[in-house]
This record gives C-alpha cells, sequence and structure tokens, in this order.
C-alpha cells in the first residue's frame, strides 16, 4: 500500500471533494432543469438533499468510535457517492422518474454529506497532532472548488448541459483515486475512547456558547440557500451566459481561498464574536444589494464577499470547534455541518423557492433578513479564548 505525507494526502482529499462539489452545487440546477424538471421540484430536491447531508453526517460521524478509521470512512463516502451519481446518470437515460431522482438524490447526499465534517475532524485532530495548518490546507479544498465551477464549468458549457452528470461522476472517480494511498500518520485522540462513545449529542448541546454559535451560523450560512439554489438560473434570466455565471462562482471562491491563506495570522488577535459579527454584516450587505445589481463588475465586486459571509464565519467555527476536547471535535463537526449547513440551508433553501417564484428580488431579500438576525444569538465574547490555528 502507497503510503503518502498526512497533509499531503488531506489536501488531496479536499481537493477532490471540492472540485466535484465545485460542479454539482451551482450546475446541477441546470442539470435538472435540463431534465424537464420544474423549479418547484427542482427546489424540492435541493432542500431535500441537505436535509440528507445532515442525516448523513450525524449517522457516519456517530460511528466513529476510533478516530485512526477516519481516512478508511472517507474513502468508503467517496466510493459510495460515485456509485450513486452513475446510478443518477444511468436513470436519466432510461426512466424520467422524480420518486426515483429523489431517492437517489437522498442516497448520494447521505454519503456524499458525511465527508465534509469527517474532512474538518480529521483535521483539527491532524492540527494538534502534527501541527497541520487548516487554513491552508482548507484553502486547497476552495481551489478545487474553483477549478470544478471555471475549468469544469466550460467544458460543460461546450459539451451541453445533458453532460453535467458525467462530469461530477468523472471528478468523483479522480477523488476515489486520490483516497488510495495511505496517510503515513493515523488520526490518534488524546481521549479515550470510552469517554469519546459517552459524549452525547444532548451535551454537546447543553452548553449555552454551543447553541448560540450554532444558531449564529445556521441563519448566516443558510442565508446563502437562494444564492446556492438560484443564482446560476438568476444571472442566465437576466441575460448572463453560463460560461460568465461559472466565472462569478469561482471570483467567489478565488476571495475564499486568499481568506483561508491569511485568515490564522489576519484574525490573529480577533475573538469568535468579532469574526461572526462581520459576517454578519456582510452577508446582509451582499444579500440586500444581489438583485438590484446588472452590471458585471459590480456582481464581480460582491462576489468577493463570500470571503466575509462563508469563509470568515467557517474559519471561526472551526476555531472553535478545534479548541475543545478530541473527544468533542468529530460530533461538533457533525453538529455544525448538518445543522448550518444542511438544515439550516434545506429550510431557507425550500422558503426561498416559494419566494423565488414569486418575486426573484423577495427571495434575496429574505435571505438578508434572516442572515442580520443572527446578531440575536451572537457567542459571548469569552468563547473566543481558543488555542490558536497554526498558521
Amino acid at each position: 500500500m502507497i503510503k503518502l505525507k498526512s497533509n499531503y494526502w488531506l489536501i488531496l482529499n479536499y481537493f477532490g471533494y471540492f472540485c466535484a462539489y465545485g460542479v454539482f452545487v451551482p450546475l446541477i440546477p441546470v442539470w435538472l432543469q435540463s431534465q424537464s424538471y420544474s423549479d418547484e421540484n427542482i427546489a424540492l430536491l435541493l432542500a431535500s438533499a441537505y436535509i440528507f447531508r445532515f442525516l448523513g453526517g450525524i449517522f457516519f460521524s456517530g460511528k466513529i468510535k476510533d478516530t485512526a478509521y477516519l481516512p478508511a470512512m472517507l474513502r468508503n463516502l467517496a466510493f459510495a457517492s460515485a456509485l450513486v451519481i452513475l446510478m443518477i446518470g444511468i436513470s436519466s437515460w432510461y426512466w424520467h422518474s422524480f420518486l426515483l431522482i429523489f431517492v437517489l438524490f437522498a442516497l448520494f447526499s447521505l454519503f456524499n454529506g458525511a465527508g465534509m465534517p469527517l474532512q474538518d475532524s480529521l483535521a483539527g485532530i491532524w492540527n494538534r497532532q502534527i501541527g497541520l495548518d487548516y487554513g491552508r490546507v482548507r484553502l486547497i479544498g476552495s481551489l478545487g472548488f474553483v477549478i470544478g465551477v471555471v475549468v469544469f464549468g466550460a467544458l460543460i458549457s461546450y459539451l451541453g448541459d445533458s453532460s453535467i452528470i458525467w462530469v461530477i461522476l468523472s471528478l468523483l472517480v479522480v477523488y476515489i483515486l486520490y483516497q488510495l494511498p495511505t496517510p503515513s500518520t493515523l488520526p490518534i485522540s488524546n481521549q479515550q475512547t470510552a469517554q469519546a462513545e459517552s459524549i452525547s449529542y444532548r451535551q454537546l448541546l447543553s452548553e449555552a456558547n454551543t447553541r448560540r454559535l450554532l444558531i449564529a451560523i445556521s441563519l448566516i450560512q443558510g442565508s446563502h440557500g437562494a444564492y446556492y439554489a438560484y443564482s446560476t438560473l438568476y444571472w442566465v434570466s437576466q441575460g448572463i451566459d453560463l460560461k460568465t455565471t461559472s466565472l462569478l462562482w469561482g471570483i467567489s471562491v478565488v476571495a475564499e481561498v486568499i481568506l483561508f491563506f491569511f485568515a490564522s495570522k489576519l484574525f490573529k488577535h480577533w475573538n469568535i464574536t468579532a469574526l461572526f459579527t462581520l459576517s454578519i454584516i456582510a452577508a446582509t450587505l451582499r444579500w440586500a444589494a444581489f438583485p438590484l445589481l446588472d452590471n458585471l463588475a459590480l456582481l464581480t465586486l460582491l462576489q468577493l464577499f463570500h470571503a466575509l459571509t462563508y469563509a470568515v464565519s467557517h474559519f471561526a467555527t472551526v476555531r472553535y470547534i478545534s479548541a475543545q476536547p478530541d473527544s468533542h471535535i468529530a460530533k461538533l463537526q457533525a453538529l455544525y455541518n448538518g445543522i448550518s449547513n444542511c438544515i439550516a440551508v434545506a429550510l431557507l433553501t425550500a422558503l426561498s423557492g416559494v419566494i423565488y417564484s414569486y418575486n426573484p428580488t423577495f427571495a434575496f431579500w429574505t435571505m438578508a433578513a434572516f442572515a442580520l438576525s443572527a446578531l440575536l444569538f451572537l457567542p459571548k465574547t469569552n468563547c473566543g479564548k481558543v488555542t490558536e490555528i497554526r498558521g
């Protein structure tokens, strides 16, 4: 079995995962539309997918009793994700059934959705164990997303919308190949396995600051629901071609990459509360302005706000989680990913779908209101007293 330095193994893992995800998130609504599904059905599929991503994250994170098995779990989930995408592609040739596509989307979301919190759990453990720099490793994932959305988005604009599902499958196969080597250092928790097993989700949620943080991050991340589901369709309706929309998505993630690179030094003296406040203000301004701008230069400038609306809040949350005992990290990551990136996004995606069909502008303004409401749930300043994420 080929061995690879653990930080390089995780870099490839992030890159492969997010390269495929960079095609899936912005372009799967376009593929569904090409398969003649209605806007309402697309909204239902996307919203329910986030729910199943949550369930997958909670279920598979709960199965981790020994952190040494994290790499193997990620490998198995990658294979299962690719297999389901293959089934979706084949089914599109022979059966046009909403029930079938719903079931397959649910399965894909269960497997693929679990990968994100498990990756971050692994990064958090290796941050302590081998001094891994989370910010700089994670930015490779963002770079993968950029390549997925820009490079493969351009390829899809040439091949046609029907190729989207096959491009995603190809990228998932590459992701599996990246998983084949064994990391040189297996993750080892400082805590006893029995203690890890005794930590329940209820116990984790009993801490007031953790609850406030999860509510705040859920409102911030959930406010991206309309953007994830409808930005590409909205821009196309405004006369912007698919290749340009891919570039707009890419610009937002490039901004995210740059922020992750400098985050540890840039925010070294910022506490968690200050980071959340910055992200909330940026998200409110971003979604309020989103439907008002039709100038490409101004849209490009607005896309840079993604570094503040997504990356800053994500960095702050991972910083908080990484400061917790090792036995808490996997389940806290699952709660964070499941509640904020799945349930909150699912609910607000569904809500935005209803409003979008009535008035697209109101859909984005509603997201701005939800982002602003996160100010009511800011975690207390003392939760900023955490161990530094190396960088």
